[in-house]
């Protein structure tokens, strides 16, 4: 799962590093300890260019009477996503990418909970396989966002047993192509592909996530 992360690049950083033509978020300051239900920027594509916007990080889908949902959607399983309801429609027509500088995992030992911070080993960006949808009450609409999960590959599955689908730079454009209607293949393949992403991160111990500054990311003394 993934149930916490940072985001610590700024709006203008965001715009170059994922080729944004039209830029729809309204402000971006970093982030360091964002959690679902919270307003995350997500990257998505259409026949007007690739675009940057704000949307809800728990996915509602536009069926739904209520904004919030009975039960969790801020991940969605790549086992199941393309077939659950709530999901299904996300897959097929409106897929995202989600950045984040690093994300939170926690890993238990004879009891004990211990954070630890799970980040590409450049310090560069992760862009998780993201599902969004337009959920709309009184003529206003509002983008929500989910992020995929898959079996944690070996380098981090000592920490947790799942982890964030997190796509190489070069797939980016292949996940987000709205010409390609989604299904269980095209997760599949998404998961396949994360593999190499997992290569290259670093994983570490971390105090307990309090607060929202850059100190959540130093390594635990």
């Amino acid at each position: 799962m993934c149930g916490r992360f940072a985001l610590d690049q700024s709006l203008d950083e965001l715009i170059v590093q994922f080729l944004v033509d039209h830029n729809r978020l309204p402000e971006w300051a970093p982030r360091w300890n964002i959690a679902p239900t919270t307003t995350i920027p997500v990257v998505i594509d259409s026949s007007e260019g690739r675009s940057l916007g704000p949307a809800r990080w728990s996915l509602t889908p536009s069926w739904s009477d209520t904004l919030e949902t009975p039960y969790p959607t801020f991940n969605a399983r790549s086992e199941t996503a393309a077939t659950k309801p709530t999901f299904r429609q996300a897959v097929a027509h409106h897929r995202a990418l989600i950045p984040a500088t690093a994300y939170y995992e926690w890993h238990t030992a004879e009891g004990v909970k211990t954070s630890h911070v799970i980040r590409p080993e450049d310090h560069s960006l992760f862009a998780f396989a993201g599902l969004y949808s337009v959920w709309t009450k009184d003529e206003t609409p509002v983008v929500t966002a989910s992020i995929l999960t898959m079996d944690a590959p070996t380098e981090v599955s000592w920490i947790h047993p799942r982890s964030p689908v997190a796509l190489p730079r070069d797939e980016w454009q292949w996940w987000l192509d709205p010409s390609t209607k989604g299904d269980q293949s095209l997760v599949d393949c998404a998961v396949a592909l994360s593999a190499q992403v997992f290569e290259s991160v670093e994983a570490y111990p971390v105090a307990p996530l309090r607060g929202d500054g850059a100190e959540l990311l130093a390594p635990r003394g």
